[in-house]
């Protein structure tokens, strides 16, 4: 209604369509069947978007720059932080110094030579944190407008939770600037990107008959292992972003999907994403 719909038009459509079969009652919703309705990944409009200042002074590199404590904790060496391309400029951005590094027992002459990292990284922390500095929300309302600012993201195809192995935990969500990412993995991106839009109906539908409101089992049915197998499936081939399950999961977040959801708490899922 809020969306200028008819609200008396919309009863009167549901009681028609569950009277002939096309839609179930779940509850307080009602589901419409995949031959009246199709379901696609939520368009959800957000009041940040990538170039709000705030969003801009909290991106961060792809980069871990690991504390003092860490590199001594994990028994770090110059050699195997120079694996992470690390170099002693990275570490003097995050204010440790030369002689610190050294007394870790890290020679910073050994380290690599630093590369000049474009911010793909957004920052949910920083940035709930700059927006109630700057505007003053409280934790919630930056957590929701948070949401649904990576939703958007998802949904144009500006950001994606991206790695090609279930091993390999992206850092967060990263913009799809060719700058931040490889020519092959720019076409892995889109191209998933397509496989996502064009079965998203089926995966939700399918998810959804086998998956219980109750509990934790929606986020574990959206993302893993079986949720790729059935994206494969439909697809009829592997998409290549192991984690594909975590952009659906922020668009179903974003669009109020689950229901309450909060900073502190991931809400109540409800359908399409699952049945009571």
């Amino acid at each position: 209604m809020a969306a200028g719909l008819d609200g008396d038009a919309l009863e009167a459509l549901g009681a028609r369509l569950l009277a002939d079969g096309s839609a179930e009652q779940q509850r307080d919703w009602t589901l419409l069947g995949p031959e009246v309705c199709t379901i696609r990944f939520p368009d959800v409009t957000s009041e940040l978007t990538l170039n709000s200042p705030e969003v801009q002074a909290t991106l961060q590199r792809d980069l871990w720059v690991p504390s003092l404590e860490t590199i001594q904790h994990l028994g770090e060496t110059s050699e195997t932080l120079r694996e992470f391309d690390l170099s002693l400029r990275d570490f003097e951005e995050e204010g440790i110094l030369a002689d610190e590094l050294r007394k870790a027992g890290i020679d910073p002459d050994d380290l690599a030579e630093y590369v000049e990292r474009y911010p793909c990284v957004v920052d949910a922390s920083a940035l709930m944190k700059e927006l109630k500095e700057t505007r003053g929300w409280p934790e919630e309302r930056s957590f929701r407008a948070y949401a649904k600012l990576i939703a958007a993201g998802v949904k144009s195809g500006e950001l994606v939770f991206f790695s090609k192995s279930p091993l390999q935990t992206p850092p967060a969500m990263m913009l799809t600037t060719p700058v931040c990412w490889s020519d092959e993995d720019m076409e892995a991106i889109a191209h998933d990107r397509t496989i996502r839009e064009q079965y998203f109906d089926a995966f939700i539908r399918q998810i959804s008959e086998k998956t219980s409101c109750e509990g934790g089992a929606v986020s574990d049915a959206i993302i893993g292992g079986a949720a790729n197998k059935l994206w494969a499936e439909l697809a009829d081939e592997k998409p290549e972003n192991a984690w594909i399950g975590v952009d659906v999961l922020w668009g179903a977040i974003g669009a109020g999907w689950f229901e309450g959801a909060s900073f502190s708490n991931k809400g109540t899922p409800r359908p399409p994403l699952c049945r009571f």
